[in-house]
């Protein structure tokens, strides 16, 4: 099942006019996010099946961020310029979903329980804290991965705040 939100923000990579661009979009952007998804799932799995389920998934997922890093990479090593593009599509997509609600209550609050690992309320309240940890980390990849592509600190925060609150 897809929202309406998740929906727009797929149909985003489908509109971005060149390859390049929207690669980056989904895979250095969004699947480099899910990197972080995944590490969580698998440190606050509930049994041993879905932890390694989201460890062969994180493996599948860090090819997939790692090849888009290295293309874009050479991309950029022959037009600099395409840093100004990449920038601009991240701001279309933003600009794209700005009436969107970003992640489902439901996501989150599965995220919350998982990582609580109890109904307890102090669990609960900790597991919370850990999703917030989660977005945080996700922030942190992003930057990261930015500035390997050559953005400047403060243009890969901004770029990293910018990014869909639906984590796609």
């Amino acid at each position: 099942m897809s929202g309406a939100g998740g929906r727009a923000s797929l149909q985003t990579l489908l509109d971005e006019p060149e390859w390049p661009t929207a690669s980056f979009l989904l895979s250095v952007l969004g699947e480099g996010t899910f990197l972080s998804l995944l590490s969580f799932l698998d440190q606050w799995a509930p049994d041993p099946v879905t932890r390694q389920v989201a460890r062969l998934a994180l493996q599948d997922e860090a090819r997939h961020v790692a090849f888009a890093l290295g293309h874009l990479g050479e991309h950029l090593a022959a037009e600099p310029r395409l840093r100004e593009r990449l920038r601009a599509a991240v701001l279309r997509r933003h600009d794209a979903l700005a009436t969107t609600s970003g992640l489902a209550p439901a996501v989150h609050d599965a995220l919350v329980v998982l990582a609580a690992g109890s109904w307890e309320r102090d669990a609960i309240a900790t597991g919370w804290r850990r999703v917030q940890q989660l977005q945080a980390d996700m922030d942190e990849g992003r930057r990261r991965r930015l500035v390997r592509l050559g953005f400047d600190e403060d243009e890969a925060a901004e770029l990293s705040a910018l990014h869909t609150r639906n984590f796609m």
